[in-house]
């Protein structure tokens, strides 16, 4: 569990989940991952780009059901394997 969804868990759960802000939760989880600047992630760029091995899918899908209070398939992040894809499929099913 990162320090990201230790601080979101609580205060987000009951906010509705849109496309914008999924994206900045991505943005940020993958910057507090790869220890850069957010302005440095590029929505497009695909997580296997930025390394994210299947171990590290895994954590962030888990992270990610936790802070959507939902259950998501495991093959999420290959199914939509950029940030942008990823939000816009989010932010369609809440």
């Amino acid at each position: 569990m990162t320090k990201l969804f230790e601080d979101n868990k609580t205060s987000e759960h009951n906010e509705q989940f849109t496309l914008l802000k999924i994206r900045e939760w991505l943005v940020s989880y993958m910057s507090d991952l790869l220890e850069i600047e957010p302005e440095q992630i590029d929505v497009e760029t695909t997580f296997a780009r930025y390394g994210l091995d299947s171990s590290a899918a895994v954590v962030l899908t888990g992270d990610l059901e936790n802070w959507l209070g939902t259950e998501l398939e495991p093959t999420v992040i290959y199914d939509y394997p950029t940030i942008a894809e990823l939000a816009e499929y989010l932010a369609e099913g809440s």
